[in-house]
């Protein structure tokens, strides 16, 4: 007989390229793809179907981190309600947290028991994509090998690292000693756990039963590869523990448990009749809702829980379901595209880039002395109120008559920035911020009454323009600004309402600290142009830091004669963060108002930083 052949695999030499993220995003990529595709397949929803997906995902992503944090991480966790900086993760947490987030989500959006076996063959293949990644990294690499196959790794990996501070190869060696590729056999167990689906799938299976057969068959897989699979290369359960003389990994004990139970249910469930599956209609108040959720929970989770792979993956799925919701609130009716159904997609899409940008840590840059910022804004809004249209000489004014006004304005800004520092005796100097803003935009009139005369029942359009230069001071518990804006500014007169504004003043005041909490009330507030002022009073944070802060309150309408039986006062929310480091955006919106509609958006761009 001859000798056997070997079939030793020498990973490439390139332990500083990120195979894993590569290939952790390329598994993600075709996840969603799949799942898209397969949603497509049995007929839902997309804009339901992305909401659910979107949710099961950034879920998913979490998971993989909390089930891999140390007792010490947990409990600074719950104390404090910091995440931890730890980049380990295992795809048991992931599937755990992605199956309880579905379970949760499923009733809601209609869905029946089929749904988790959309999931299934997806997975599969996602996981062999990833197998690849974690092959060529080096992670979850097994124990040593004699026999004829394993694979070799080069120097500044996690294998050749642990061999050597295990004595077990020396300093400098060209490669790794031999070990068992136990991320191929997972790579081989999901494929066969694929074939196995696709095998059985025209089997008339209850809802869930292939989700709980897909399960029982990569946990008993599992349970096996980790026989092969060195500890070291262990995220979470790496510790040996014995029990009636079986000596197990504290993972391989939780295998142990769960593949059966899994397997189990699936032999129970698919005795039952199969029913067929229904698919759920769409329910766009609870697709925003969900989106607003997650928002909520990336806030919470802060600047470093999610790696910028992991952001994009969650930005694009949730901009995507943003987008589809607020092209059908804005195409679903005949009528005239109105401010309120721009306001809370676009609003959310805003508050998505706030709060699901990341930082790296290695972005941080000296406070600069100073700095130029350039932004440009687009709002739109409507307000109804009573206004004169003829008058003067012997007749005297017109009566009261009642109108809509419809505005657009884009605004130009661009401003100087002197950071805060210490005077000679040590006193504590302010933030001084001198811009100027140009508006430009349209007032459409439109008459709300029937004028058998035609005297003033035609539509009108006014061009807004207008210069607004101000200043803003802040010190670290108050700050003051004060503004002046002229031209042409839109109808919002007190008496006349058939003459334009042509002078406006402004102005602000903030008490507290912004990073923290603080309060702030507005005087004829200007910045996404003049179409309508609003004076506001309202609470805001900055959650802690600078990056991103949220301010929300009351606003009231200017003194000009309403309709009776409305109101001047809305809420108000606005949202600005900073996106990179030199780039922002800033969202506002009116709300709670039918007759007071209004909303704004601003990127800025800062230039010419003078580090100190």
């Amino acid at each position: 007989m001859g000798p056997v052949p070997s079939l030793l695999w020498a990973i490439p030499a390139d332990p500083h390229f990120d195979f894993y993220t590569l290939f952790y995003v390329l598994a993600f990529t075709l996840n969603l793809g799949l799942l898209v595709w397969e949603g497509h397949r049995r007929g839902y929803p997309l804009r339901t179907w992305l909401v659910v997906l979107a949710c099961t995902t950034l879920m998913f992503i979490i998971g993989t981190k909390m089930l891999a944090f140390t007792g010490p991480e947990w409990r600074g966790l719950l104390l404090t309600g910091h995440w931890p900086d730890s980049e380990a993760r295992t795809v048991l947490g992931g599937a755990l947290a992605g199956t309880l987030t579905l379970l949760a989500l499923r009733r809601p959006f209609g869905f029946s028991w089929h749904v988790f076996d959309a999931f299934t063959l997806p997975m599969c293949a996602a996981l062999m994509v990833q197998c690849v990644g974690c092959t060529l990294t080096g992670c979850c690499f097994g124990e040593l090998t004699h026999s004829s196959w394993g694979l070799t790794y080069p120097p500044d990996t996690l294998p050749y690292l642990w061999q050597v501070s295990q004595g077990l190869l020396p300093a400098g060696a060209a490669h790794s000693l031999p070990v068992h590729p136990t991320q191929l056999y997972s790579l081989l167990a999901c494929a066969a756990v694929g074939g196995v689906l696709l095998l059985t799938r025209n089997r008339a299976w209850p809802g869930g039963s292939r989700r709980l057969l897909h399960m029982g068959l990569l946990l008993a897989a599992r349970f096996l590869i980790e026989f092969w699979r060195n500890p070291a290369g262990e995220q979470v359960g790496a510790a040996e523990h014995m029990h009636g003389g079986l000596l197990l990994k504290q993972v391989q004990w939780a295998l142990l448990l769960l593949a059966p139970l899994f397997l189990l249910g699936w032999a129970l469930l698919i005795r039952r009749a199969a029913q067929p599956e229904r698919v759920p209609g769409n329910y766009p108040v609870r697709n925003l809702l969900g989106v607003a959720g997650m928002l909520v929970l990336t806030a919470w989770l802060g600047q470093w829980a999610l790696t910028l792979p992991e952001v994009l993956v969650v930005k694009v799925m949730l901009l995507a379901v943003i987008l589809l919701e607020g092209g059908a609130w804005l195409l679903g009716t005949p009528q005239a595209v109105r401010p309120f159904r721009v306001s809370v997609p676009l609003g959310l899409a805003c508050t998505l880039f706030l709060l699901t940008s990341q930082i790296p840590a290695d972005s941080a840059q000296a406070t600069p002395k100073s700095y130029y910022t350039v932004a440009a804004a687009w709002s739109q809004g409507s307000f109804q109120r009573q206004q004169n249209t003829y008058g003067g000489g012997c007749g005297g004014n017109s009566a009261l008559l009642p109108y809509q006004h419809e505005y657009t304005t884009g605004s130009l800004d661009v401003s100087k920035t002197i950071m805060p520092s210490y005077d000679a005796t040590g006193s504590h100097k302010a933030e001084k911020t001198f811009g100027l803003r140009l508006h430009l935009g349209s007032d459409q009139q439109v008459p709300l009454f029937d004028d058998s005369l035609q005297i003033s029942s035609r539509k009108k359009h006014t061009s807004l323009y207008s210069l607004n230069p101000y200043m803003q001071g802040d010190r670290r518990y108050f700050g003051v600004g004060l503004g002046l804006m002229f031209g042409n500014l839109g109808y919002h007169e007190r008496k006349y309402g058939d003459e334009i504004s042509l002078v406006e003043i402004q102005g602000s005041l903030r008490l507290g600290q912004r990073q923290s909490v603080y309060a702030q009330a507005d005087y004829n507030f200007l910045g996404y142009g003049p179409g309508n002022p609003q004076h506001r009073l309202g609470v805001g944070t900055g959650f802690g830091g600078t990056r991103w802060r949220l301010l929300a309150g009351g606003a009231r309408a200017k003194g000009y004669e309403l309709l009776p039986g409305t109101s001047r006062w809305s809420g108000f929310a606005e949202a600005r963060g900073q996106l990179a480091p030199h780039w922002g955006v800033n969202a506002f919106v009116l709300f709670g108002n039918e007759y007071q509609r209004q909303v704004g958006i601003q990127v800025s761009r800062r230039l010419g930083e003078k580090s100190r």
